[in-house]
């Protein structure tokens, strides 16, 4: 995955000038950080951690059939080679 530095840039930036702003509470500084880095994680091809389980979980099964399905191939063609 090839970052983009002028999106890293301007996160950079925003985070940056929250910090600077006078008056803030904590929590509305930590809010917007967390607003500017919601933002930049968007532009990222990311996924969650439940679609990276299911995914994973799926081409389990998927590897799991596969190889009973190449076996069975396998037996078949040995089972034809003998006749």
């Amino acid at each position: 995955m090839q970052i983009d530095n002028a999106i890293l840039d301007r996160i950079t930036q925003n985070v940056l000038g929250v910090f600077n702003m006078v008056g803030e509470t904590r929590e509305e500084m930590a809010r917007k950080v967390r607003d500017l880095v919601q933002e930049g994680v968007e532009h990222f091809d990311l996924v969650s951690r439940d679609e990276f389980d299911a995914a994973r979980t799926l081409l389990g099964t998927t590897r799991e059939k596969l190889e009973q399905l190449e076996k069975q191939v396998a037996d078949m063609e040995k089972a034809l080679s003998e006749r």
